[in-house]
């Protein structure tokens, strides 16, 4: 099942000329495909760990809010991402990790997710660690909803973390502007 990607935006710079999602990304993709559900968005109850085994080290959960100090609230990140970090995101809004410049439209195009139609996302983005590493990352992001709270989630999972990187992770880093950014068709077609 080749998932239907169209770009939101052009991609940014030349390193994301030609960039491809991983077979790794289509797995997960045909993971979130497999979760019971009666609509188009899978709901949390529905979600089972044991049917996402070999993603659970790269996976992140955030839900979604309107105001900005808690914008993107991560509710759980798996332990790739958090040695690679150095940090335990679990509480944490995202906005706390993206230069002052982008704080403003950060996340925020993440609820198109959540629109008619509802998509998912990859995008291709960076992390700088506080010692300037640098680690290029391909996020794979899929709806989901919280209906007892009324909210909504955002399942996915980071790819590019390298447990070898020479640097040590301590906590301090920031995401960088994106390089690109696409939809994914879920099986109800792509926003115009």
């Amino acid at each position: 099942m080749a998932a239907l990607i169209r770009p939101l935006q052009e991609p940014i710079g030349p390193a994301a000329s030609g960039t491809q999602r991983t077979e790794r990304s289509h797995a997960f993709q045909r993971a979130w495909a497999a979760i019971p559900r009666d609509s188009s968005i899978p709901d949390k109850t529905d979600f089972r760990p044991e049917r996402f085994a070999s993603f659970l080290a790269d996976i992140y959960l955030v839900e979604l809010h309107t105001e900005a100090y808690r914008r993107v609230l991560f509710r759980l990140a798996g332990e790739h991402i958090r040695n690679a970090l150095g940090l335990d995101l679990r509480g944490r809004n995202y906005l706390d990790f993206v230069p002052d410049e982008y704080r403003n439209t950060s996340g925020v195009s993440m609820k198109r997710m959540f629109a008619s139609p509802p998509c998912g996302r990859w995008i291709r983005k960076e992390v700088v660690h506080g010692d300037g590493f640098r680690e290029r990352l391909d996020l794979t992001q899929l709806p989901m909803t919280d209906r007892a709270k009324g909210l909504r989630l955002v399942l996915g999972i980071a790819e590019g973390f390298r447990p070898d990187a020479p640097h040590a992770a301590d906590g301090h880093f920031h995401f960088e502007r994106l390089d690109s950014e696409h939809f994914i068709d879920i099986g109800a077609g792509l926003p115009e």
